[in-house]
Parts: structure tokens; sequence; C-alpha cells
């Protein structure tokens, strides 16, 4: 319905949270549908249904994620992170520090 049956997650809390999201996203997507005009998928549907499939493929057609005029800084990171190590020594402490 919503594209997450092949998600691969290896976490004991992700492994149950993708589904209970999966089933979330899919029954809003659902009762959007089902309470929302159904869309022809062409014009031989004479009668179409409100499915969430049909309400998926016209929602994928729309142009927001393209066009969409983003902030250009969505948030301030609160947290300052300078003092920690980056890179290769941040996971292995016995290796040499990088250059700045």
């Amino acid at each position: 319905m919503i594209g997450a049956a092949r998600q691969f997650v290896h976490e004991p809390e992700t492994c149950q949270r993708l589904p209970e999201l999966a089933l979330l996203a899919g029954s809003v997507l659902s009762y959007a549908a089902a309470t929302g005009v159904a869309v022809p998928v062409g014009f031989w549907d004479r009668h179409p249904q409100p499915t969430p499939g049909r309400l998926r493929r016209l929602l994928a057609r729309c142009r927001f994620p393209q066009e969409f005029p983003w902030p250009e800084h969505i948030r301030q990171k609160a947290a300052v992170t300078d003092h920690l190590p980056k890179g290769a020594s941040a996971h292995h402490p016995d290796s040499e520090p990088e250059a700045a």
C-alpha cells in the first residue's frame, strides 16, 4: 500500500517501530481515500472506486517534493560538538587524531 514491505532494519526497536508507522500511514491513507473523491485511472474507468492505491498514485503526480521552496536553514543545531573526536578516531580511540 505505501511501500514499506521490503525495508531492512535490524535494531529491535526499529523492527517494531517500522511496522507500526507503516500501519498508521496505511490507515491514514485508507481513510483519506475512502472519504475523498475517487480518481479515475483513465477514460475507460467509468465507475472509479476510492482506493488507497489510486490516492497514492494521484499524490505521486503532485509537484510537492520537487518544486517546494525549502528554507535555506531548517533549524539551528543546539549541541556544540567541536570538542568530540571526528572520523576514525571517534570509532578507534587508539588511532591518531585527524588533522583539522
